[in-house]
């Protein structure tokens, strides 16, 4: 009996504290986007050679800054996509190395996972920043790597509304422009990796078109998930 409550305990330690600290995140973060009226257009995978500049352009259409979680496996052969992310003044987060769930890995696999993810940034960027704005893979963490990121002061990023860009039955392309106005801000998901299928890489930026369309017409702000943690 005493083993199994052991068990039972360090279980929830491991990985129910994390969750919950992730709902409450979320809450948080859906008072903060609608309290301010903004709309956050995050960008998880990238960076993608095609995706990744064609929404920058959707971007400096609308005079927009986004925030790009990216993907430190997918760095590698972009590094001027990245240099172009930064000199455009978008911000640029990390989402790990090789998207690991951290639910299925080791500590010290996660925790390097996430170290790798900030070096490979800055080796792209040529700096030592050391850190960056991080988001879980399928926004999954265990208490070793929460308490890492929080010792560090890192920023922990969830999301709030997924454009579904990744789901089998894709919603329509208003999705998240439909979310925006009727929440009066969110903070959004979509993913910038090259695809094979070209026909989601037009939904991912018409989705993007039509939620800055929607944020304009409704008088919301867009912001970065830095921005938007300052109001």
């Amino acid at each position: 009996m005493w083993l199994c409550l052991i068990v039972f305990l360090a279980a929830f330690v491991y990985f129910g504290v994390p969750f919950i600290y992730g709902g409450l995140a979320r809450r948080a973060l859906r008072r903060r986007a609608v309290k301010s009226m903004a709309l956050v257009l995050s960008f998880d995978d990238g960076p993608g050679s095609r995706l990744t500049t064609a929404i920058m352009n959707i971007l400096d259409e609308h005079n927009a800054k986004a925030s790009f979680f990216l993907l430190g496996s997918n760095v590698a052969g972009r590094e001027d996509v990245v240099k172009r992310i930064a000199d455009k003044g978008h911000e640029i987060c990390s989402h790990g190395y090789e998207h690991l769930n951290q639910w299925r890995v080791s500590p010290l696999k996660g925790l390097s996972d996430i170290k790798r993810g900030w070096e490979a940034i800055d080796s792209a960027l040529g700096w030592e920043r050391r850190t960056y704005p991080f988001r879980p893979p399928n926004g999954k963490l265990n208490i070793v790597c929460l308490l890492y990121l929080l010792a560090r002061n890192v920023p922990i990023v969830y999301w709030l509304a997924d454009a579904g860009d990744t789901w089998p039955d894709r919603p329509e392309d208003n999705w998240i422009a439909a979310i925006a106005r009727k929440t009066g801000g969110t903070v959004s998901l979509a993913h910038d990796f090259d695809r094979r299928n070209l026909s989601t890489e037009k939904y991912v930026l018409d989705s993007t078109r039509a939620a800055l369309v929607a944020a304009k017409e409704c008088g919301i702000r867009v912001l970065t998930v830095s921005e938007l943690a300052k109001t």
